[in-house]
Formats: C-alpha cells, sequence, structure tokens
C-alpha cells in the first residue's frame, strides 16, 4: 500500500486501526486456530469497518500473512567482529526469547497448519529458518577459524541446526522444562563440547 499523504492526526488513526485489527486477528488464532480468523470475526472483535479492513488487507490470506509478519520475534544478531562463543551464545540466547515469547510459542502451530495452504506462510517460515541457518552457519565459520570447532560442522549445515536448534524446540514443547538463558548455556555447552576440533566426528 502507498504511503497516505495526510496529517500526522490521520497518520496516528491509520496506525491505532491497524495496530487494532492486528491484536483482533492475533487473539483470534491463538485462541481458536487459523479457521477462526476470518475478516467477519476481526471486524467483530476489533470494532473496525469491514470496508477498512479490505482497504489495508485485500485478502483473509493478505491479513494472515501480515499478522505472523507483525508478531514474529526478531532474531538478535552477534556483531561481525564478536568471537565464536559469545556469538554463539547470544544467538542461542536469542532463540530462547523467540521460542519463549508467549505469542509466538501458540502461534508456532498454526504456521504449521498454514504453511501447506498458503504459500506466503511457507515462504515466511522458510525465511525465518534460512536467516536461522546463514547466522548459524557464519558463527561456526568464526569457531573453525578460531581452531574451536571441527570443519565437518558445515558439511551439512541442515543437520548441525537440527543438532543445535532441536533441544530449544524441544523445551519449548515441553511445559516442565525451563526454557532461559541457563538453559541456552547448557546446550552450548554441550554443543561445542560435541564439536572440538580435537574430537572425530560422528558417524
Amino acid at each position: 500500500m502507498a504511503p497516505v499523504a495526510s496529517t500526522p492526526k490521520m497518520d496516528a488513526r491509520i496506525a491505532r486501526t491497524q495496530a487494532s485489527v492486528m491484536q483482533a486477528a492475533t487473539d483470534l488464532l491463538i485462541e481458536s486456530g487459523p479457521a477462526a480468523l476470518t475478516v467477519d470475526a476481526v471486524v467483530a472483535r476489533s470494532g473496525v469497518a469491514k470496508s477498512t479492513v479490505y482497504r489495508h488487507w485485500a485478502t483473509r490470506d493478505d491479513l494472515i500473512n501480515a499478522v505472523f509478519h507483525h508478531c514474529a520475534p526478531p532474531l538478535d544478531l552477534p556483531r561481525d567482529d564478536e568471537p565464536f562463543e559469545p556469538a554463539l551464545r547470544q544467538l542461542a540466547r536469542s532463540l530462547v526469547d523467540m521460542l519463549g515469547d508467549p505469542h509466538w510459542k501458540r502461534l508456532l502451530p498454526a504456521i504449521m497448519i498454514l504453511k501447506s495452504e498458503m504459500r506466503p506462510m511457507a515462504e515466511l517460515e522458510n525465511d525465518m529458518k534460512q536467516e536461522q541457518i546463514n547466522a548459524l552457519a557464519s558463527v561456526l565459520r568464526r569457531g573453525i577459524d578460531e581452531g574451536r570447532l571441527r570443519p565437518d560442522v558445515l558439511d551439512d549445515i541442515q543437520l548441525t541446526v537440527v543438532l543445535l536448534v532441536g533441544p530449544f524446540l524441544m523445551a519449548a514443547l515441553d511445559d516442565s522444562m525451563v526454557l532461559d538463558e541457563a538453559f541456552a548455556d547448557r546446550a552450548v555447552d554441550h554443543f561445542i563440547a560435541a564439536s572440538r576440533a580435537d574430537t572425530a566426528p560422528s558417524r
């Protein structure tokens, strides 16, 4: 949607309208799942006119896609000059923050359902996954260059991501597990110990 030439008052009103719609749509997704998120349901909950909703989001799919982009927590990327281990710990703690976000945690099941039905949703999930892979690959390269990690950790980056990120996803699904910075540090300790430059690769 092109920027609207308007007064600051109008801009603030548009922002409030969009925020109301986003909140209503997010609440519907969290409470009742993707099937409950319809334009009529959003209108009823937000009090925003249907014509206004369609002015900003042409279809229901556009609205759903906007909700996930709005709610997706950012990944806190380490600086390019950060040494390997602090950088890896920062990424791990950022994953804890993402997976511990109560809204995002409850929206994840919906994105798993919708990615098979909506191409934009599959693209969003793929973009988030690729961002994580790129960030992790950059940090692992630092570990290799510093002589801390075996070079083979980059031979199959998808497998390495699963081995490192898997415990975080499991902890996020297990309500009896505390997903915090201490967990992140412990997971990093185990990963580094298993991938040290002086250890043989697993078969």
